[in-house]
């Protein structure tokens, strides 16, 4: 797992009960040390095989939210929902996913605020230990969530989630079954750790971007005479900044100059646009690549891996690798090029298989 893949875990722990309080914590983590960011050489010939497809799986595994989540199934922070995610779900959580759930909150607390320009500090305990915390200020359009050793039981979360200038849009429907559209759209800083017990790991996720949510749904009755509204069925996730790091304690890695974009619908699945810079201080990549999503990554619907997709990855040298998802057989094609733009193949592979191409990096 990359250590990117710690953003991807950030919001889906420490549920827990009531309860609340006026004090605020602080927590944090020791600053990320960049990897390097000079480009990597892309080569041909047969002994590049290996190299070549370890950078493409991690250039895959940027988009995927740099990589697969073993946390294991953890309890939702999104809006009231108190089921775990299904494997698969805990799995595919994304950097963008991270942001949506934290608009969710954004939207069910500031929402929800009994006095327009209050601050609301509300303090829960975790399920086995430490505490997480929310902090809105519907004055200054600020939120944060503060994790202090939030121990969900094998998994402790350790950091600050916060959002600042906050800007919301409700429009919501009046009858049950009507539709509504809500968008919130803030600067997001993250400095978050988990620690996993099994497997031993501690991830570390630092980085400020720009982020904006567009959901939508219908409404339900609240059970009180009224409607709220019902768990959004079709997102829209932006998030574009200058730099995102993570570091799992042996490698660090960093995104840099993003821009992406998720659409996620439970009837058409989701999709990934976009480009941005990956850098990884492991061995084999010790650089960065360039990486644009040619074609829309897409999922179906609860799926584990993209049934279709183009990434293209390049640097400052000749070469480019350019990586091609199906749905049937190959299912992940890795193509080398000896020139940027494409026109000169030099080698294809084809018989990887997801779990060679989501391996550690």
């Amino acid at each position: 797992m990359t250590a990117i893949a710690v953003l991807a875990a950030g919001l889906v722990g420490c549920g827990g009960g009531g309860g609340g309080g006026s004090d605020i914590p602080t927590a944090s983590n020791a600053a990320i040390t960049p990897p390097p960011t000079g480009p990597v050489t892309i080569t041909t010939g047969a002994t590049a095989e290996t190299t070549n497809t370890t950078i493409a799986a991690a250039a895959f595994q940027g988009v995927n939210g740099a990589g697969l989540q073993t946390i294991g199934n953890l309890p939702s922070l999104a809006g009231a929902v108190t089921t775990a995610p299904t494997a698969t779900e805990t799995r595919r959580l994304m950097i963008a996913e991270i942001v949506r759930r934290h608009a969710e909150k954004i939207k069910d607390y500031m929402g929800s605020a009994p006095v327009a320009g209050a601050q609301i500090v509300q303090t829960v305990p975790c399920s086995v230990g430490g505490t997480e915390t929310f902090v809105v200020d519907d004055m200054s359009g600020n939120f944060s969530q503060i994790f202090v050793n939030c121990d969900e039981g094998g998994v402790i979360f350790h950091g600050t989630i916060s959002s600042t200038g906050v800007s919301s849009n409700f429009m919501l429907g009046s009858t049950p079954s009507s539709p509504y559209n809500i968008s919130i759209a803030a600067t997001i800083t993250i400095d978050l750790s988990i620690t996993t017990v099994s497997p031993a790991a501690v991830l570390v996720s630092q980085g400020s971007f720009s982020f904006s949510v567009a959901l939508s749904g219908t409404m339900v009755d609240n059970g009180a005479g009224g409607v709220m509204p019902d768990f959004p069925t079709h997102t829209q996730t932006h998030i574009t900044g200058p730099s995102l790091l993570a570091s799992d304690g042996v490698n660090s890695e960093q995104l840099s100059n993003f821009d992406l974009t998720v659409v996620d619908d439970d009837t058409t699945g989701t999709t990934v646009t976009g480009q941005f810079t990956y850098a990884n201080s492991a061995s084999v990549i010790n650089g960065a690549v360039t990486v644009t999503i040619a074609t829309a990554i897409h999922y179906a619907f609860e799926g584990a891996h993209p049934d279709a997709g183009v990434i293209k990855i390049t640097t400052t040298s000749p070469g480019m690798i350019k990586v091609t998802f199906s749905s049937v057989a190959p299912l992940i094609t890795v193509q080398v090029y000896s020139d940027t733009a494409g026109t000169t193949l030099a080698d294809t592979y084809t018989t990887l298989t997801w779990a060679q191409f989501e391996a550690p990096i």
